[in-house]
């Protein structure tokens, strides 16, 4: 496919009456769990179809029998009318399937162009060919809109850079059925506007695309059908021009939700934490405030540094200048200790790999940060008991118990157990990082509820986030960085899209 040169909108295309991949009667259990129950579903040449659900209703593993990581119990996957049987996903990829995982998978240190090339790498006279792979790389990237040198080492790269170059890899291999799970979870308004002229160009070319989200307008901006998955089945299919969002909502869940956005009261005078000059390698001298029982909003678009000024403050990342104070105290943060006994938490973007320890149970992950602060002679596990169920109550958390490892949770549960992990150190601060990253609807309401009870209690909650309908809904306030520097502060009643994205290209 060439660069982007003209807008495309789902207007351009019309899907053909040719069916491409057919998956009919999949079923698929794991041990104490039948993940898939008979699921069939289809897709034309040139069509998206949006498959929705909440977190483990059965996407992911149908995702992963499509492109070979599993193979079904039963039932039977057919491309171009011909039965195939993928024993490997490289068996997928080379009929084809191309697949975006929620979960990134990269080497991160080697270089963009490798990393878009891994396993299929140009050679010339037995040797690589370094010229042929950074053009295509750079090729690759200028189609969803991202513009990196591709020698640069990925492991260096923002998640929003690395999402980019994994959607750029997997269309590298002339892919028929490309699969896409999650694929904005990490970028901003911009990116994801770019990201949609590459679908409507990519299906008006004649690929096919499924398409997983839980942002749900994003349906209405890419997808012609909705398939609707819940407990391991097919529950309904609507075309998206009869569909509403409250309709895919009660579908998807079962039930109307109501007050999405719960936020109420309003924040204290009381500054709980102060940023004086902040500096850094991404960032040039940030300052801003933070008062008791407010939200405060930080946003920005991709290497603006607004990701980065969490784990700045959490002592993460080498701080060049600048002064960090806690209820006016000035605090010394040299690492993530020093910030715990401060009373700043953070919840990291990435949960899977910076927030929890996968292999490890719930109560081991609730308990890692209480232990790390206190240092106990004896650990106590009928403590860690009482303490980890006290917060699976209090949160709601879907689990068998405290001892089931945190790996086999949907998102929205794992995130609550990053929560849980923080809130018993009782934080002054919380520093929430895409907080509702990857999870569904109705896992995004339970954690707003979260949060307006958090701010209720009195805490400072700092929310980044590249979600707009959030940070308008949320927020107290709102800081939009551009370039490192603080672009503008925008109260919560006069803050509007319009505005935060033009303070967030430089004002």
């Amino acid at each position: 496919m060439n660069q982007l040169n003209k807008e495309y909108s789902r207007a351009d295309h019309i899907a053909s009456d040719e069916v491409v991949m057919e998956a009919e009667g999949i079923s698929k259990s794991f041990p104490g769990v039948r993940a898939l129950s008979s699921v069939s579903v289809r897709i034309r040449r040139g069509e998206v179809v949006a498959l929705l659900g909440e977190n483990g209703a059965g996407k992911s593993t149908l995702i992963k029998v499509l492109s070979g990581v599993y193979q079904p119990d039963e039932g039977t996957i057919r491309l171009e009318g011909r039965e195939v049987r993928f024993a490997l996903p490289m068996e997928a990829r080379s009929a084809g399937i191309g697949v975006i995982h929620q979960e990134l998978n990269y080497v991160a240190s080697v270089s963009v162009a490798e990393n878009i090339y891994m396993g299929n790498i140009p050679k010339k006279h037995g040797l690589v060919d370094y010229k042929t792979m950074y053009a295509g790389a750079e090729q690759m990237m200028a189609q969803v809109g991202l513009h990196l040198d591709p020698r640069t080492a990925i492991g260096g790269c923002s998640v929003a850079q690395k999402q980019l170059i994994e959607i750029a890899k997997a269309v590298s291999n002339h892919v028929r059925v490309l699969i896409m799970d999650e694929p904005t979870s990490a970028l901003n308004d911009v990116e994801t506007k770019n990201l949609f002229q590459f679908i409507h160009k990519a299906a008006s070319e004649g690929v096919s695309i499924f398409y997983i989200s839980h942002k749900l307008d994003e349906l209405f901006e890419v997808a012609d059908r909705v398939v609707i998955i819940r407990d391991g089945c097919v529950t309904g299919e609507v075309m998206i021009r009869d569909a509403t969002k409250r309709m895919l909502i009660s579908r998807m869940v079962g039930r109307d939700l109501t007050d999405m956005y719960p936020k109420v009261g309003a924040p204290a005078e009381e500054t709980i934490l102060e940023v004086r000059d902040l500096k850094t390698s991404a960032l040039r001298g940030v300052s801003f405030t933070a008062r008791r029982g407010e939200i405060f909003g930080i946003y920005g678009l991709m290497g603006s540094g607004h990701q980065q000024i969490g784990s700045a403050i959490f002592g993460q990342d080498i701080l060049l200048g600048g002064e960090i104070l806690v209820r006016g105290k000035p605090v010394k943060i040299r690492g993530p200790k020093d910030a715990i006994r401060a009373g700043i938490a953070y919840v990291p973007a990435e949960r899977k790999t910076e927030g929890l320890v996968l292999n490890q149970s719930v109560a081991v992950n609730t308990m890692s940060a209480y232990y790390s602060k206190t240092h106990p002679f004896l650990l106590s596990p009928s403590r860690d008991r009482e303490v980890t169920g006290r917060w699976i109550r209090s949160l709601s958390t879907k689990t068998p118990s405290a001892q089931t490892l945190v790996e086999s949770l949907s998102g929205g549960n794992q995130q609550k157990v990053v929560l849980a992990k923080w809130l018993e150190l009782e934080p002054d601060v919380l520093i929430m990082n895409e907080p509702t990253r990857g999870i569904d609807v109705g896992a995004k309401s339970e954690i707003y509820k979260i949060l307006d009870g958090l701010v209720g209690e009195g805490k400072c909650v700092v929310l980044i986030t590249s979600e707009m309908p959030e940070l308008l809904a949320m927020a107290d306030r709102i800081m939009v960085m551009f370039e490192g520097r603080v672009s503008g502060f925008l109260e919560a009643g006069e803050a509007t899209q319009e505005s935060v994205v033009q303070y967030a290209i430089g004002g």
